[in-house]
């Protein structure tokens, strides 16, 4: 069964590049299968091996409202808030403010809409899209600016796939309006290009124009830039010289999963299926040794958390803790952890969630939590060590 299902991924994949571009089909013969089942359940609390919580220090004028995006290198722990505060906010691994970036405005070194933030391949710089006002501003993890590159697409997220080639997603319903006329990567929604971030070649095209919303999902884990398109069963990684090579394919079979739908598929269509099928929308997020997918399903579209481990190749429907759990507050928070470093898994906690979601008994249990905290204090971080389910070691 599953030579047919990759040989439909690959048919599908070729319909998604442009004629000019399908240079980029590349090896899958190593992408693993991911198979879904809600019937093969597992507790969360026997996949966490520990967990540590982050208070982070006040930032005073600047208080983090919600984060959009986390970047986790060995020494900092960098949080975006693009809406409330439009900063990045830089702290130490515990939780202490090293620097706030708040350029907003229209100026050689500011921002005027923080739409994306990513690392410099030697994750010394921080390089903010701004899609407004369409450049690249470059801060040192200091704070101070640095330089600033022009970019002539808009961009969904942009990502550096070695230290001259990055990789960005546009994010337009028409590409053509995302890319400066002429270019002859008007069809396609992932651009390969250069240090400046000139198109060196692009691939995928936007099926979909019949509905509201076909943004692929770009993500960076690691040194691996990864590409999901708009519902396609398969996760690819792409090489700085704009290859793309099968990591991930999804199969979601078992839990009447939609991928790969028709291109002329209409929006009435598709919300008929959200109350009957399930849907992967990109959320996910891949540690060394496990993967967390989180899967809308039907007839609500509640999230469900899968888990899995890429030694036994295992995959794992999470599921709750009794509520009378002594930590059950801690541990349901891994429940839609879209970020990670390594082998730990990191979830964000507003502070007033605690305040009013959580038990006196928890409350007492966790000091290093409590001391202190107020409803407008910075979100709480706390990061999870996963382990394979059967090792019943617990370390917290």
């Amino acid at each position: 069964m599953k030579i047919p299902l990759y040989l439909f991924t690959l048919f599908f994949f070729w319909c998604c590049v442009s004629k000019n571009d399908r240079q980029a089909m590349t090896d899958i013969s190593g992408m693993r299968e991911v198979v879904f089942d809600d019937k093969n359940t597992i507790n969360i609390d026997s996949v966490i091996a520990n967990y540590r919580f982050v208070r982070l220090d006040s930032t005073d004028n600047f208080p983090i409202g919600e984060l959009w995006q986390t970047l986790i290198t060995d020494d900092h722990i960098i949080l975006v808030d693009k809406l409330h505060s439009k900063s990045v906010f830089i702290f130490d691994k515990t939780g202490k403010n090293k620097a706030i970036i708040h350029r907003q405005g229209r100026g050689p070194q500011e921002y005027i809409s923080l739409f994306h933030v990513t690392l410099t391949p030697d994750r010394q710089k921080i390089a903010i899209v701004d899609d407004l006002g369409k450049k690249v501003v470059f801060f040192d993890l200091a704070g101070n600016f640095i330089e600033s590159k022009k970019i002539s697409t808009t961009f969904l997220t942009l990502e550096y796939a070695s230290a001259d080639k990055a990789v960005g997603a546009t994010y337009r319903e028409n590409p053509a309006e995302a890319v400066s006329p002429g270019s002859k990567h008007t069809d396609n929604l992932i651009l390969f290009m250069d240090r400046n971030f000139n198109p060196e070649s692009s691939a995928i095209q936007n099926r979909y124009l019949a509905i509201s919303s076909t943004k692929p999902t770009l993500k960076k884990f690691g040194n691996d830039i990864q590409i999901n398109p708009y519902f396609c069963d398969t996760i690819y990684q792409a090489t700085p010289d704009g290859q793309l090579t099968g990591k991930y394919h999804l199969n979601m079979t078992s839990i009447n999963g939609a991928c790969n739908l028709p291109p002329d598929i209409t929006q009435e269509s598709l919300e008929k299926m959200y109350k009957t099928n399930s849907f992967f929308y990109g959320d996910y997020a891949d540690g060394k040794d496990f993967a967390l997918f989180n899967i809308s399903t039907p007839p609500r579209e509640i999230i469900a958390p899968y888990l899995y481990s890429k030694t036994t190749g295992k995959t794992y429907r999470l599921t709750l803790p009794p509520r009378n759990n002594e930590d059950f507050f801690t541990k349901i928070f891994l429940n839609g952890s879209c970020a990670c470093y390594e082998n730990l898994f990191m979830a964000v906690i507003p502070a007033y969630r605690i305040i009013l979601g959580s038990s006196p008994a928890w409350k007492e249990r966790h000091p290093e939590v409590m001391d202190g905290l107020t409803e407008n204090s910075n979100p709480v971080l706390v990061f999870y060590e996963l382990r394979e389910p059967g090792n019943n070691k617990n370390n917290y």
